[in-house]
């Protein structure tokens, strides 16, 4: 029987994990919901947690999910309720919600749906508290150009609050276009492709990437991206910020 091929990739700065690879376990407090880990701090040197929550009709949480990490959530497929506190929105596709540590959260799905899920460690810094919850929708303000023709960004959270130690953006790329530079800096990455395809730089190395991929990029590893294919490209990034690594 011939080995089945994979474009999945594990290096020492980087994975790459696509659909093919999801590996789903489940969580007790979650209601007929798979659980797929994309990445988690067991993969070092990563210091988040991202997780695909594959939710099937009338699925979701049996007892709330516990305070004490900051969460970021993002609607993919179908319709999630989210309460949080006093905190109540709908996660349909492009609809987010970040929330501070100190808020727990439940979820329930009429209908079967995706969801992305962040999870981490707050990191408090001195005379800082930590943001408020904020939910919204990725239509609520228009991508924004960059000095790179046919590259547009949105950011989810505000770039410009220091309590916030992650931020949670939207890359979208014409056919074509791509970072202007291969970038090597401290900050860590998770990036899910939502939508297109392209080629990503990692370290030494080029990979094919298409929507519903996921990356990690530990610090310092090389990284660069071009979109290919006839639609644009589009990938929601994680990057940690406002903090010194250490």
């Amino acid at each position: 029987m011939p080995v089945a091929a994979s474009r999945g990739v594990r290096r020492s700065s980087y994975t790459l994990v696509t659909p093919a690879n999801h590996y789903p376990s489940r969580l007790p407090n979650l209601r007929t919901t798979q659980f797929v880990k994309l990445v988690t701090p067991r993969f070092a040197p990563a210091r988040f947690g991202q997780y695909l929550l594959l939710i099937e009709a009338g699925g979701g949480t049996d007892a709330p999910v516990a305070p004490g990490f900051e969460a970021f959530l993002y609607g993919l497929d179908g319709e999630v309720a989210l309460r949080a506190g006093g905190l109540s929105h709908m996660l349909r596709p492009g609809a987010f919600a970040y929330l501070p540590p100190e808020s727990g959260f439940e979820l329930d799905a009429p209908g079967a749906a995706r969801l992305l899920w962040l999870k981490r460690p707050y990191e408090p810094w001195p005379g800082l508290g930590p943001p408020e919850a904020v939910a919204g929708h990725r239509d609520d303000e228009p991508f924004a150009d960059t000095d790179v023709r046919g590259f547009r960004r949105r950011e989810l959270l505000d770039p410009a609050d220091p309590r916030l130690d992650f931020n949670m953006s939207l890359l979208q790329f014409d056919p074509g276009v791509g970072l202007d530079k291969v970038e090597v800096h401290d900050e860590e990455h998770g990036l899910y492709m939502t939508a297109g395809a392209g080629h990503y730089h990692l370290d030494d190395d080029i990979h094919e990437v298409r929507r519903d991929d996921f990356i990690y990029m530990a610090p310092y590893c090389p990284q660069s991206f071009v979109a290919t294919g006839a639609e644009p490209a589009e990938y929601l990034l994680y990057k940690d910020v406002y903090r010194d690594g250490f």
